[in-house]
């Protein structure tokens, strides 16, 4: 192999792969959902963003705003152009086909990262892609595996420890390579995955008092807000989904009527991984009763790990 090759960046990797048109599916391609993408950071474990961008002038746009949209042949016609590194499809929440009895069907991306880093996780991709049955393709890292599928609801809740399911207000990168097939009705399987990926937490126990809400020892006080502030300095936002999850819920548990609002400025601290519906998804999920409760303890742990003396 030429040593050239063994330099390359996954990005450059990726701009020498580029898009496949060939086996993308028809039902994408002729709905006028898509973007085009450009990567402006590159991280230094090889990561790269993917930024939606105009194709008029090269500036970042909204991938929501449906004046943005494009059809597939001008999206990709302004790709092979050279204008950004390649395209993708904004999952809006709206029915994109429906069944011959008419029953309205919605878009789902299923995301799966890093599947080649373990047996184990190679064959569990492979397993969940089987069980599915639609249409999924390599990520333009190579690293991933993005599924397309149709449900009769609109499943799935974002971010999760196990993977990702995009229901709305997503866009996902489009490469082509996979093999050709259909994108497939797939309710029953999407929605076995989403109780999976995201279970419901256990009713509290009946007659027994949660002595976390009772007892609450982290007063609202300008000394202990000056602590906090000082504990989130030294954890990052751009972390684990669990640890995401437990830090909001760590500082939901102080009970402080900003909390919420604390959590989100916390959040905000890595902009490229922020996502507003899946941050209202932690908060909601959020359970004081939990029979083994994340509290604000988790922050000093974390806080601990990240170089805070204590």
């Amino acid at each position: 192999m030429d040593l050239a090759e063994i330099e390359k960046t996954p990005l450059q990797t990726w701009q020498q792969r580029g898009v496949s048109t060939d086996n993308i599916p028809d039902l994408l391609k002729r709905t006028s959902n898509w973007i085009v993408w450009k990567s402006f950071t590159q991280k230094p474990c090889g990561k790269f963003d993917k930024v939606p961008i105009s194709v008029a002038s090269g500036f970042k746009i909204s991938p929501h705003d449906h004046t943005n949209h494009l059809s597939f042949e001008l999206a990709f016609d302004a790709y092979q152009s050279g204008i950004g590194d390649g395209i993708g499809f904004v999952i809006d929440g709206q029915p994109i086909t429906e069944t011959e009895e008419g029953i309205p069907l919605y878009l789902i991306g299923v995301d799966l990262d890093n599947i080649a880093v373990t047996v184990q996780s190679t064959e569990k991709a492979k397993q969940i892609c089987q069980t599915i049955g639609s249409y999924y393709e390599i990520s333009p890292s190579g690293r991933g595996l993005r599924i397309f599928a149709l449900s009769d609801s609109l499943v799935g809740k974002r971010q999760s420890a196990f993977g990702e399911m995009y229901p709305n207000k997503q866009f996902l990168t489009v490469t082509g390579h996979g093999k050709k097939r259909a994108i497939i009705e797939a309710t029953d399987a999407l929605q076995a995955l989403e109780k999976q990926w995201w279970p419901q937490p256990p009713k509290p126990v009946s007659g027994l008092l949660n002595l976390a809400n009772l007892y609450k020892c982290y007063h609202d006080t300008p000394r202990q807000r000056a602590e906090l502030h000082d504990i989130l300095s030294f954890i990052s936002a751009d972390c684990t989904y669990e640890q995401y999850r437990d830090v909001v819920w760590g500082i939901l548990d102080t009970n402080w009527p900003d909390a919420e609002e604390i959590a989100r400025k916390w959040c905000e601290t890595a902009p490229e991984r922020f996502d507003e519906s899946n941050f209202f998804a932690v908060v909601g999920s959020y359970n004081p009763n939990h029979s083994n409760p994340v509290t604000v303890g988790t922050l000093f742990h974390l806080a601990k790990l990240g170089g805070r003396n204590v």
